[in-house]
């Protein structure tokens, strides 16, 4: 999350700025409009701007631009940075850490406090309006307008552990299994996993995440003896949490801790282990401009529920994203474990080495993160483990309740 700059030092100019929506031409050509030129005159006009956008469905995104040069956006609970400039003499441009877009101005001849900006990459129009001692209000911003924040802005900021940006993940999963277990070649699984992520915002660096994740086994084969495989089809598994504290560093480097835990909430004994488990987590990341990179480890114990068996496992995962603009990533997010009780060195280590594609979209003014990724387990218990999976993700971005 960045820091927020002091909004009372902010000139709060009446000025509607942004929203990329296009406007049908027949309009356009019944109007006449005069180009707004001149680096003084677009400066005056840009320099110490507020405007409110209307995102749709209830949700506003805010944006500042400072006579300094320096420029924000507000927007799912997250401020966005970006610098503004005046290029040439006839448009105006913003730069974040991922792109760079610019706009021309042109003032309505029967209007003078009417104007329309042009998206220079797709040559839509924008209208707003100045409106004398309120900040104008607008209906729907476009992607990477100069008051909403862009496909590829959101989706560098929902690669952070420590974004404070609420989501919903929904993430569909295909195993295929390998083994030494006669059969184990044919078995395979499909799981559904949802997992919300609503962090509370304690102040600009700093988040408390409490994140439940749920699974659904769609369809798992369970070994049940040699050469033989029971099926769980449409039961809840065992569902896990985390509850953790991240902060950003300067230097954009991201730390996070806490305690994770597994309930025995499983509608099959085959799709659970009936036992309470609880132990640490921690992660270590990095944020640059073109991408994160970081590392999550966890470690469970059982502490209560069945006692035929002890449960003794390191988890983690290690996730990266690289920005190739326009809200595409390719990105990973494997996750790895170490079962301390295996009967053996063999079948103790499961990790996969994975890789995958997303694409951030605005869709009706609210952000959706699609994906897929391929995981190829280089090692796997020999009994019977996962040979590679193909992990599909939807994650539609929420405003946080509070």
């Amino acid at each position: 999350m960045k820091p927020r700059e002091n909004r009372d030092q902010k000139r709060v100019v009446p000025i509607l700025m942004s929203l990329l929506v296009a406007v049908a031409a027949p309009r356009a050509n019944a109007e006449q409009w005069i180009p707004v030129e001149g680096r003084e005159t677009l400066q005056a006009l840009v320099s110490g701007a507020t405007a409110r956008i209307d995102l749709g469905q209830g949700h506003s995104a805010v944006g500042h631009y400072a006579a300094d040069g320096s420029a924000s956006i507000e927007a799912w609970g997250e401020v966005f940075q970006r610098s503004w400039r005046v290029e040439g003499e006839n448009q105006v441009c913003y730069s974040s850490a991922q792109e760079t877009n610019c706009f021309s101005f042109e003032r309505d001849a029967a209007n003078a406090n009417r104007y329309r900006v042009r998206d220079t990459r797709d040559g839509e129009y924008t209208y707003f309006q100045l409106f004398a001692g309120q900040v104008a209000e607008a209906s729907v911003a476009g992607d990477g307008s100069l008051g909403s924040p862009s496909a590829a802005e959101i989706a560098a900021e929902l690669s952070n552990p420590n974004t404070a940006m609420g989501t919903l993940n929904l993430n569909l999963d295909y195993t295929a299994y390998q083994g030494d277990l006669p059969g184990a070649g044919g078995q395979e699984s499909w799981r559904l996993l949802f997992q919300p992520s609503l962090p509370y915002p304690l102040d600009d660096t700093t988040n408390v995440f409490f994140r439940p994740a749920i699974p659904v086994v769609i369809e798992q084969d369970v070994p049940a003896g040699i050469g033989e495989f029971d099926s769980v089809d449409w039961q809840l598994g065992d569902i896990g949490f985390d509850l953790a504290l991240g902060k950003t560093l300067p230097g954009g480097y991201v730390v996070l801790g806490g305690v994770v835990g597994t309930l025995p909430t499983a509608t099959d004994d085959l799709a659970g282990r009936d036992q309470w488990l609880l132990g640490p987590e921690v992660a270590l990341a990095m944020t640059r401009p073109w991408g994160v990179v970081g590392v999550l480890l966890t470690h469970q114990w059982d502490i209560a529920g069945e006692d035929d068996y002890d449960t003794n496992v390191t988890g983690g995962q290690y996730f990266y994203a690289f920005n190739l603009g326009g809200g595409w990533q390719i990105n990973g997010t494997p996750t790895f474990s170490y079962n301390h009780e295996a009967r053996n060195g063999d079948n103790k280590l499961s990790f996969p080495l994975g890789i995958g594609v997303s694409r951030t979209l605005l869709l009706g003014g609210r952000p959706w993160k699609f994906g897929v990724q391929y995981w190829h387990y280089v090692a796997s218990p020999d009994d019977f483990g996962p040979d590679y999976q193909l992990r599909f993700n939807v994650s539609p971005v929420v405003a946080l309740p509070w």
